[in-house]
């Protein structure tokens, strides 16, 4: 079956070749709507003077609205226009004729230079939507549509920028793996499009930011310096862009003499520059006070609040509103007024989202006010918090190595088109002067393609090992985080009574125990019910007095004898009591019951809930788990003569009514085959 594959594809890359080599004969159509030498320049001229600001350039503008001889050029300058309006600190939205442009052009025949145009009239509008802190998904959406229309248009050069304006916009969302996806992309262009080296340095400023975001200082580190070296060479937008994310990063980092250093030096590059109304310099003043809080310098960090506040509420700028009252809450924490903090959380008024690097600042001051006024649960509500979002990060951060190994893979495939294509090309032009030259052409396409069906089976075996990845990642979820039991819960067994002793204890056994065979692929059923019993321990305080929980299993012999995949039957008892018992009214009994015959070993997991109904309103929260059991049970049987089963059943009653659940796993007696099982902890 593979080999009748193959064939397809070496007849289909035949008759792609065939056709590259015959539609370049046909010409290629003149471009009747191209500018001029004369208009291309001047309006390379007008770039250059937006580009660092001049005065005279909305006299260019103005100028050439003046004199344009047709429509096309009309808008050409017109959409410099609404650029030069954006990049005021924050314009009037309703005065820029977004639909009258877009339907002009869009009413004009699709060439290159309508394309161009509507591809830098997508991205400006995006980039405003972005600069206003609008919903991102529908910044990424007009960022997408001019990705989509500047290819195979003049404005070819403008792609890497739009990629990296993608990614920042993923980053906003907190998609850090499909942001380093873009970022990447546009690299990989500019090398494709032979930009200038300064093209990417921009790049690189992303990228550094997308490493920061994930906590990987280094990897941050080198692109920044990369960045720092050459700044020289950088615009005066960029520059901007780049101090204030070195700043960032000497804030994340707590070198905050640092921080200030480069946030002071941004805010005399924007005062030099003419900037001093610009919303960068409100967001600079902004980021100087939470330093100078951080430096103990009170006094400096008001009075920069007390400089930017009103700018913000004015403007209903929220993500800024949220950052400046958390400033103000590490301000009454460092004066010990917990009372003041009450007010600033009474008073605040946030609707929209808030960027998770804002949550987590405030997390920290919010952690100290709770311990203050003793109040512990919140305090212990806002640490589990924090420690969801790391095991999130480790999470995106997977996902991002899994990201890249697929865009290495992408670039080969587009290289290895690229190469073909110029082969074709090159086998056209010779094939009119010699025909031997074009049969070594072809001989030469061929081997490409060789080529590239090894590419697909590499495709194949790395989308296995991404799968894979993903599961462990899933089933990673379903783990039991040991992190809050050393942060909180440590330091407050020997201060509880005996009944709260008891529980923390029974709570520090289940987590030793699931340190101990979490990085486990397969353990015996011992270990494995074991883990079960001081998981029940734990939760069943939480279910009430009317839980009864039952075992039944054979001899301690047997269970050491025989290996099951780590944690599934934790996951059919918290599946249980998660959904099926810890709502019900009256009592309740869970059983694990273990039969062992000359050939299977039958595992159990027995409740008297409701039933199992995938049709429930509630049923999308377990299909984690089972998914997880039911997609590692089909890849252990490729590798297993004697299968692994599972089945979820109903019980009824002799009335026919449903009395409970019963989850069963059939695993060969003589347990898994684990010579080539590595359980050593990851």
């Amino acid at each position: 079956m593979q080999t009748l594959d193959n064939i397809r594809y070496i007849i289909a890359a035949i008759f792609i070749g065939a056709a590259t080599v015959i539609l370049p004969c046909c010409g290629k159509q003149d471009d009747t709507s191209a500018r001029t030498d004369a208009q291309s320049e001047a309006l390379r001229t007008l770039d250059d003077s937006l580009a660092i600001h001049s005065p005279a350039a909305e006299k260019m503008i103005q100028t050439g609205l003046d004199s344009a001889t047709d429509s096309l050029e009309y808008y050409d300058y017109y959409l410099r226009l609404m650029r030069t309006q954006i990049s005021l600190a924050l314009p009037d939205t309703a005065a820029i004729e977004w639909d009258r442009v877009i339907k002009f052009l869009e009413s004009q025949p699709q060439s290159a230079r309508v394309k161009g145009m509507l591809g830098v009239l997508y991205n400006s509008k995006g980039y405003l939507w972005y600069k206003m802190q609008c919903d991102p998904h529908e910044t990424i959406g007009f960022y997408t549509k001019a990705y989509e229309v500047l290819q195979n248009s003049d404005q070819e050069r403008s792609l890497p920028d739009v990629c990296a304006n993608i990614g920042d916009s993923y980053m906003e969302l907190s998609e850090m793996p499909e942001a380093a996806q873009w970022y990447r992309r546009a690299l990989f262009l500019c090398d494709s499009l032979q930009l200038p080296e300064q093209s990417n340095l921009s790049l690189y400023m992303g990228l550094g930011r997308i490493y920061q975001n994930l906590e990987d200082f280094d990897a941050a580190l080198r692109c920044y310096e990369t960045v720092n070296a050459n700044i020289d060479q950088l615009p005066l937008h960029m520059k901007i862009y780049f101090l204030n994310n070195f700043g960032n990063y000497h804030y994340y980092t707590k070198d905050y003499t640092a921080a200030l250093a480069t946030f002071d030096s941004l805010e005399n590059l924007l005062t030099e520059s003419g900037l001093e109304h610009d919303f960068d310099i409100y967001i600079c003043r902004l980021n100087l006070a939470d330093v100078h809080l951080n430096l103990g310098n009170t006094g400096n960090a008001v009075a920069y609040l007390d400089m930017v506040e009103p700018f913000f509420r004015k403007y209903g700028v929220e993500p800024a509103i949220y950052y400046a009252n958390t400033i103000r809450i590490g301000l009454a924490m460092q004066a010990d007024d917990t009372g003041q903090v009450r007010q600033i959380l009474d008073s605040e008024q946030i609707n929209g989202p808030i960027d998770f690097t804002l949550v987590n600042i405030r997390s920290r001051y919010m952690q100290e006010y709770y311990v203050k006024r003793n109040d512990f649960r919140k305090a212990y509500a806002s640490l589990k918090s924090d420690i969801a979002y790391n095991d999130s990060l480790q999470h995106n951060i997977a996902r991002m190595r899994s990201a890249e190994i697929m865009m290495r893979h992408a670039q080969d495939t587009i290289q290895l088109h690229h190469h073909i294509i110029m082969q074709q090309k090159d086998a056209d032009i010779q094939s009119m002067h010699n025909r031997w030259y074009g049969s070594i052409v072809g001989i030469v396409i061929l081997a490409l393609l060789s080529l590239y069906l090894l590419t697909l089976a590499r495709k194949r075996h790395l989308q296995n090992e991404i799968r894979l990845i993903h599961m462990k990642l899933a089933a990673a979820r379903n783990r039991i985080s040991p992190h809050f039991i050393f942060n909180v819960l440590n330091n407050r067994i020997t201060a509880t009574d005996k009944k709260d002793a008891d529980e923390l204890m029974a709570l520090t056994k289940l987590i030793r125990e699931n340190l101990n065979i979490s990085g486990k692929e397969y353990v015996s059923l011992q270990e494995e019910i074991d883990f079960v019993r001081y998981y029940i321990d734990v939760c069943s305080h939480s279910i009430g007095p009317d839980f009864e929980f039952r075992i039944e299993a054979p001899d301690t012999k047997t269970m050491r004898s025989i290996y099951v995949p780590s944690m599934f039957i934790q996951i059919l008892v918290e599946n249980a009591i998660k959904h099926a018992l810890k709502n019900k009214e009256g009592h309740k009994e869970l059983l694990v019951r273990i039969t062992v015959d000359s050939m299977t070993c039958h595992i159990s997991v027995i409740d008297n809930g409701p039933g199992f109904d995938i049709r429930r309103s509630d049923a999308s929260s377990t299909k984690t788990g089972l998914r997880v059991i039911r997609s590692s049970i089909a890849l252990i049987n490729r590798t297993q003569k004697r299968k692994i089963k599972f089945n979820i059943t109903n019980i009824h009653t002799p009335e026919g009514e449903i009395a409970g659940c019963n989850a069963t796993l059939s695993i060969p007696a003589t347990g898994i085959n684990t010579d080539n099982i590595d359980n050593s902890t990851e």
